[in-house]
This record gives C-alpha cells, sequence and structure tokens, in this order.
C-alpha cells in the first residue's frame, strides 16, 4: 500500500507541479516582427482569450471565423481581449499576416509562437486551444477543439469573469 501511495505520488506531483496557473514569461513575435513577452496582455486587467491555431488547421479556421462573426456583438456586451497565437514553424509562420489580412480578422490581435515556447509553457498539446484568463490572469476555462457552438460556450464564460 505504502508502495502504492508513493507511486501515485510521484506520477502525480509533475503533473500537478506544471500544471499552469497563468502566462508564462515568454516571448512572441507580432505580425510586424516585434518581440513581446505575452505577459503583456495583461496590462489592461481585462479578461484575455487566448487561442492557439495554426494556417492548415480547419477547426482552427472555423473557430477564428465563427468568433470573428460575433466580435463586435461581444464587445458591445463584454470588456475583454482577444488573442490569437499561431503556433506555424518557420517554414509557414509567413502565411500568418496575409491569412488573417484575407480573412478580414483585423481585430484581434494575432501573435507568432514560430518555436513553440508558449505552446509548451502552456502544456498546449491539440489545436485549436482557447483558454481564457480573468482579470488577474488566471486560468479560468480551457477548451480543446472545435465544434459550431462553441464560441457561444466561450462567452458565456467570458460573461461570468466580468
Amino acid at each position: 500500500m505504502k508502495k502504492l501511495l508513493i507511486l501515485t505520488l510521484t506520477l502525480i506531483f509533475p503533473i500537478l507541479a506544471s500544471a499552469q496557473k497563468g502566462l508564462p514569461n515568454v516571448e512572441v513575435t507580432d505580425l510586424e516582427g516585434n518581440v513581446v513577452n505575452i505577459q503583456s496582455v495583461l496590462d489592461e486587467g481585462v479578461p484575455v482569450v487566448i487561442s492557439f491555431w495554426y494556417t492548415t488547421c480547419k477547426p482552427c479556421l472555423q473557430e477564428l471565423g465563427a468568433i470573428n462573426d460575433v466580435y463586435s456583438d461581444w464587445q458591445d456586451e463584454a470588456e475583454f481581449k482577444f488573442i490569437a497565437v499561431s503556433t506555424d514553424d518557420s517554414r509557414s509562420s509567413s502565411k500568418v499576416a496575409p491569412m488573417v489580412r484575407g480573412r478580414g480578422w483585423s481585430d484581434f490581435t494575432f501573435y507568432l509562437d514560430v518555436n513553440g515556447d508558449l505552446k509548451r509553457a502552456m502544456n498546449v498539446q491539440t489545436q485549436p486551444t482557447v483558454i481564457l484568463l480573468d482579470r488577474n490572469g488566471e486560468i479560468v476555462y480551457t477548451h480543446i477543439g472545435y465544434t459550431p457552438g462553441n464560441e457561444e460556450e466561450l462567452f458565456e464564460e467570458i460573461l461570468k469573469v466580468q
């Protein structure tokens, strides 16, 4: 029994210890090539939604498109920031800015995580992944994957942290 307890604690403790509670101290790049510490998105003290995506991920594009369609209405009802972090690598990251412009996603803030530093630090395994941080920068909601209608669930969570 004692061995089982020790084994269980040995397996669970690293998972609990590595669980991210807020934003890590990681640098990303904006679409103009400027290096930005991701923690700077918390400067205004409002909730922040971070969407991890990449250019060839069809569910990612559907999700961003669906959120873009309702974003201005959401902004009328709630104060929050929406950040989209592309996890495209160095070979495909040059496609991000043209795609953003072409799809008319100008209301969002976009960052590139070319080396995957933020993705790893936030333990993002699958895209799309959406993370909601409250005004204090604590993670209060995470959703992995996308099916139509998930954006409404996200907005309900945003309203809870107003």
